[in-house]
């Protein structure tokens, strides 16, 4: 008898602190009386106005069934939300003062000269003085050698085939290899 006792006190004083710590302000739980309640009293109202088209018994049914979905959902999402991140939909404000690469228009001349100068034969080729500028530069900043008035010391420092596309310069309209094109780029970057 005791021990029956014991576990009864013992069961509804966790059924007591379960309903007194459902009630804090960070847990959902708290929330399915009044849900439950809602959801009961605009069933019963849609009924009375004429909404829920069913018979007594079913529109019950269907009211009780709504009622117990709404209820169990923030329940379900205590139990498998305390993972989550929150998450914050506002960017920073360093984040919108950078425009997209795609809309950089210098990056978007830049793809349709390389474009053109891989896949057209009637344009002149605008990538050339482009990788030339790009040489030059790298070569004045890490090797602090000047492209046009020291051509000998820069030809020790550049791969040998970018060296031949940096002192052949394009006079036609043809198309460019492809090739020729990524060794010069890729010599760039070694520089």
């Amino acid at each position: 008898m005791t021990f029956l006792r014991a576990r009864r006190t013992s069961r509804r004083d966790e059924l007591l602190r379960a309903a007194q710590g459902a009630r804090g302000p960070g847990n959902p739980r708290g929330s399915v009386l009044p849900v439950a309640g809602f959801v009961l009293l605009l069933g019963g109202l849609l009924f009375y106005v004429g909404s829920l088209r069913y018979s007594v018994p079913e529109a019950v049914a269907a009211v009780l069934l709504g009622a117990l979905v709404l209820a169990l959902v923030p329940w379900a999402v205590s139990g498998t939300g305390h993972d989550a991140e929150r998450a914050f939909w506002v960017s920073t404000p360093r984040a919108e003062a950078a425009p997209p690469s795609a809309l950089d228009y210098r990056l978007v001349r830049l793809r349709r000269d390389l474009r053109d100068a891989i896949e057209r034969d009637d344009r002149t080729d605008e990538i050339y003085l482009v990788l030339r500028e790009l040489a030059a530069e790298r070569l004045r900043a890490h090797h602090q050698v000047d492209l046009d008035t020291e051509p000998e010391r820069a030809r020790q420092v550049v791969d040998p085939h970018l060296w031949r596309y940096l002192t052949t310069p394009p006079t036609d309209t043809r198309k460019r290899s492809r090739t020729s094109l990524q060794t010069a780029i890729e010599g760039i970057e070694k520089l």
